[in-house]
């Protein structure tokens, strides 16, 4: 009677999980929508005439590349004076040291001297740092989605100038039922068809949700289909999903049963 129940036991549970791994086979294709992986905001780091503009909206470009630039001019003309003031309480310094040795000055005068060289020198760095962030390089390649402004503009510091995309990887957002948590691994393979090109690409599962909506009783996937040469691609086109259930992915449940 014993080994009737735990057989009854074990067919309930393996109904159980065949029935959800049909449940993916047979289920109808999910929608997704393309979203770049890498998206950002340039944002102008100083306060200035802007310069440099020369990308326009959908225009591609390469990592390394000037984005935009603010006149320069003013920052310049103070990271020189802020070198030559540094020169000066160098040559200050130098002389009180050597006054120092001969005990001429007192030591206060030769501290102050010290202190007034630290003080260029940071002065000097930081219009160094003006001065670089007159110019905004791509941090990578990819390509303009939308532009702010426009070239000899006046632009205070953290105005909005472009918004870019990374071209090199594109992710899907999936909602699937949370009855597959069980079957749906990060890694996993998945297909998705996309409505503008007709085409099917193979795409990768690269993090899931960590809540599952209890209304809906479903739960969010996110997924990466890899940029190639040739390859069309743009955020917003949209498709269906696609998920198989692997023959490994069964015989490791089965086992487990």
């Amino acid at each position: 009677m014993l080994k009737i129940i735990v057989y009854m036991l074990g067919m309930t549970l393996a109904i159980g999980v065949t029935a959800q791994e049909q449940d993916i086979d047979s289920s109808p294709p999910i929608r997704v929508q393309l979203k770049p992986k890498v998206e950002l905001i340039v944002s102008s780091e100083i306060a200035g005439r802007l310069s440099i503009y020369p990308l326009k909206e959908g225009e591609r470009f390469n990592k390394g590349v000037v984005l935009a630039g603010v006149n320069c001019d003013v920052y310049r003309a103070r990271l020189d004076h802020a070198k030559a003031k540094e020169k000066a309480a160098s040559q200050k310094y130098k002389i009180a040291k050597r006054l120092n040795k001969l005990e001429s000055i007192s030591v206060m005068e030769v501290g102050q001297s010290e202190a007034d060289l630290e003080m260029a020198t940071s002065e000097r760095q930081v219009a160094q740092l003006m001065v670089k962030r007159c110019i905004i390089r791509a941090p990578f390649s990819g390509r303009v989605s939308q532009r702010f402004v426009e070239s000899g503009e006046y632009v205070t510091e953290g105005k909005k100038l472009l918004e870019i995309y990374s071209t090199r990887s594109y992710e899907v957002e999936l909602i699937i039922p949370s009855r597959w948590v069980n079957f749906v691994n990060v890694g996993d393979t998945f297909q998705v068809t996309l409505d503008e090109t007709g085409n099917t690409y193979q795409a990768k599962i690269i993090r899931l949700g960590s809540v599952i909506d209890a209304l809906s009783q479903s739960y969010k996937v996110f997924g990466e289909i890899q940029a190639h040469q040739n390859l069309v691609l743009m955020p917003g086109m949209s498709g269906s999903a696609v998920f198989n259930v692997s023959d490994k992915e069964r015989n490791e449940h089965e086992h487990g049963l």
